[in-house]
């Protein structure tokens, strides 16, 4: 359970922990690691590092989770469940570099695929409060597109077209601060059968 923000602090985080650890010398330069959006992929926005594209997201399929009870003590509306997709993309000069970076990225992420609170929490730039509960995580998984979807997906970028690898982040819920109201305590129960009428104290 988590605020609005935990989409962006996901990103951030994944893109942090890249950036933190990934082998220097792989680069001739001083690498870059990069949010993308679309148009990025039209320029030479980076020329060695990694890029990171939310390039889907969905609300997941189990979404009729229950009203959740807030440290308040109020009854919240319901969660709202979503799946983050993103593309990764590691940026070199030469293809066997890049090659390189995508094998150390993709062992790197299925090592460090537990993203815990208090990293999540940390990589945003905005975090006033904190984006995640202490005791909650976000897991990463890899999970390549059907390979008609991955084609399409870089269709309109041929002349920038770089190998990359897809993961999701499945059932991040973004929470409600919308309160349920919440009826009186039961003190009478009221059976009927047939003519008679039975009432229990409770």
């Amino acid at each position: 359970m988590a605020t609005h923000l935990a989409i962006a602090a996901v990103a951030r985080t994944v893109l942090r922990l890249l950036e933190q650890q990934c082998p220097r010398d792989e680069f001739t330069g001083t690498p870059s690691f990069a949010l993308y959006q679309s148009h990025d992929f039209g320029n030479a926005a980076i020329n060695e590092g990694f890029s990171l594209m939310l390039y889907r997201v969905a609300v997941n399929p189990g979404r009729n989770l229950a009203p959740r009870r807030a440290a308040d003590g109020l009854r919240r509306r319901p969660s709202l469940p979503v799946d983050l997709h993103f593309l990764l993309t590691p940026w070199a000069a030469e293809a066997e570099r890049q090659l390189r970076l995508l094998g150390w990225a993709m062992r790197f992420l299925e090592d460090n695929a537990i993203l815990a609170a208090n990293e999540l929490n940390h990589s945003l730039s905005r975090r006033e409060l904190p984006v995640f509960e202490p005791d909650e995580t976000v897991e990463l998984s890899c999970d390549p597109p059907a390979i008609a979807d991955y084609l399409g997906l870089w269709d309109k970028y041929k002349a920038r077209w770089q190998t990359s690898i897809t993961y999701v982040a499945r059932m991040v819920r973004l929470d409600s601060e919308l309160a349920l109201p919440e009826g009186g305590l039961v003190r009478v129960r009221d059976l009927r059968v047939g003519t008679e009428q039975l009432e229990e104290s409770t």
